[in-house]
Formats: structure tokens, C-alpha cells, sequence
């Protein structure tokens, strides 16, 4: 989204809804409505009718739980709230400010990314001259990529989630509503930093592997078989990284994103079910910090189909 958002009117926007989200009924009625608030813009899709009323009966139930009849009620109005409120600036500040700040952190880091990148480049490409060495640094090669491609990396993970615990802690002691507004730019705010590790990390390790894979086909100048050893390990190591890799569901995963977007495409679901599931997370203790990822990649999808012009 190339607009930047007037930060001003944003901010007056998200106040605009707070006095609503710290009464006890009306509460839930901000996290309902924030729940559904994507299906301003979209049809139910097949996904969507399973998924999403699943989604809701847990919302309701938790109301009913901590606030019994009332609880429910509010919960109940909010999902009135979608058609009565025009969400089209809210959500349109959250997922623009997920982009300006994923641009300016790429813009920051990108001499890093420039300057560090041409040393492991040349990293590599020693790697990839030494004979019978080599095997050994394709494996490193692939394994770095694989791991690059999986969008996992124990740093990511590691500081994201500890900010995301710490973050969860605090708003979960909150009414639900506040919760939820505020988890809107606090997930795109952990999801710019989330991708912006992530990309950081995929050119070094592209980087490094165009580096192995260019002086391994110098050196098999001398040695021709070499070139077919080093691509059988660089093979090996990524497909170690299969193995090594676990599904870190609080860690940003491309494939998620383009699950999302397929799923879209296929008719089979929409974001507003990712954004549904992912703000209800909000009200488990233990699964809560993942919400803001997948919050995250609701809006962000969103913001790409309509930057598209797909919705």
C-alpha cells in the first residue's frame, strides 16, 4: 500500500471505539464486531461456514463464561455491528501500517543486507572452489536455505515471542474490546519486524548459496565431478531442513500467507476467517501471543487483494 495513512485520524479512529470497549457488554461487542470486521468486505466462502461459526460459538461460550448472560448479549450485538459500521478506515490504517513499517525497516537494514551480503557471497564462493570440502558446505548451503525458505529462524522466534508473550500478558488482563483494538496495530507491528528478520535472513542465505554454487562450478573446471557431489549435498541439506524445521506457529511463515491468498483464489476461503480465528485466540492464556501473527497476515492478504483490486 503505497498511501501512507494520516496517523492523526487513525489514532482518532481507534478512540473513537474505546469508550465502547471497556464496558462490560459492549465490550464483546467491539471483539465480535473486530472478530467479523473483514466480513465487511467479503462473502462467506466454504471455509468460511465451517470455521467461522465454530469461531463464534467459542467467542460466545467465553463471553458466557466470564460474564455470563450479559457477556453474551454483547457478543451477540457485535456481530450486528458489521453491516451498521464502516470498517473501511480502521482496517485500512492497521494494514497500511503493517507496510510503512515493514518498508522502513527494509530501507534502514538495506545497506546491512548490501554490505554483509557481498562477504557471504564471497564466503560461499570460497566454499564452493575447495574440492571434497565442498560437500560438506553444500550441505551448510542448502540447509541455510531451506531454513531461509521456511521463514523460521530461532532468533525470529525467540525475540517475537517473547514479545508477544509479554504483550499478551498485559491485554489479556484487559476487557476483550481493548484487547482486540489493540491488538490490530500491535500485529502489524510484530508481523513488520517478523518479515523484516525474515528477509534479512533470505538474502544471506541466497546470497551465500549463489556463492557456493558459482565456485563450485569453477572449481569443477578441475574436477568435473565435483559439481554433481556439490549438488547432491547442497539437495541433502535441504532436504535436512525439512526434518529440522517445526511448524513455529508464533514465527512468520510465508506459506501461511500464501495459503491464505490461495485459498482465496480457490474459492474455498476468505481472510475474514483467518481474522475471525486469529482474534478469538486473544481469549486462550496459553495460544494467545500467536494471534498477532496470524492477525497480521488476515490484514495483510487483505491489504494485497485490495491493492489488486481482487475485492
Amino acid at each position: 500500500m503505497s498511501a501512507a495513512p494520516n496517523l492523526l485520524a487513525a489514532f482518532v479512529r481507534f478512540i473513537a471505539y474505546a469508550p465502547f470497549s471497556v464496558v462490560p457488554v459492549l465490550s464483546w461487542s467491539v471483539f465480535t464486531a473486530v472478530a467479523l470486521s473483514l466480513y465487511f468486505y467479503y462473502k462467506p466462502l466454504a471455509l468460511d461456514y465451517i470455521f467461522t461459526p465454530v469461531t463464534l460459538a467459542f467467542i460466545i461460550y467465553t463471553a458466557y463464561k466470564r460474564d455470563s448472560w450479559a457477556g453474551v448479549a454483547g457478543s451477540v450485538l457485535g456481530i450486528t455491528l458489521i453491516p451498521a459500521l464502516d470498517w473501511t478506515h480502521i482496517l485500512a490504517d492497521a494494514s497500511q501500517f503493517f507496510w510503512q513499517v515493514l518498508t522502513y525497516l527494509v530501507a534502514s537494514l538495506w545497506q546491512f543486507i548490501v554490505g554483509w551480503g557481498i562477504w557471504v557471497f564471497f564466503a560461499g564462493l570460497l566454499a564452493g572452489l575447495v574440492p571434497f570440502i565442498s560437500i560438506l558446505f553444500g550441505i551448510l548451503a542448502g540447509l541455510m536455505l531451506g531454513l531461509a525458505l521456511s521463514g523460521i529462524s530461532m532468533y525470529i522466534a525467540f525475540v517475537t515471542n517473547s514479545v508477544k508473550r509479554f504483550i499478551h500478558r498485559v491485554t489479556f488482563r484487559l476487557p476483550p474490546g481493548a484487547a482486540a483494538l489493540i491488538a490490530l496495530p500491535t500485529s502489524a507491528l510484530v508481523m513488520a519486524i517478523e518479515v523484516a528478520f525474515a528477509l534479512i535472513i533470505m538474502a544471506l542465505a541466497v546470497a551465500f548459496s549463489l556463492g557456493f554454487l558459482v565456485g563450485s562450478l569453477l572449481g569443477s573446471t578441475l574436477f568435473p565431478a565435483k559439481v554433481a557431489a556439490d549438488g547432491v549435498s547442497y539437495l541433502a541439506g535441504l532436504i535436512i531442513s525439512k526434518f529440522w524445521h517445526r511448524a513455529e506457529g508464533a514465527a512468520f511463515s510465508p506459506a501461511a500467507w500464501m495459503a491464505t491468498l490461495a485459498a482465496y483464489y480457490a474459492g474455498a476461503g476468505t481472510p475474514a476467517a483467518l481474522m475471525a480465528i486469529s482474534t478469538a485466540m486473544l481469549l486462550t492464556p496459553r495460544y494467545g501471543r500467536n494471534a498477532y501473527t496470524w492477525m497480521a497476515v488476515a490484514l495483510s492478504v487483505h491489504s494485497f487483494l485490495v491493492w489488486a483490486h481482487l475485492v
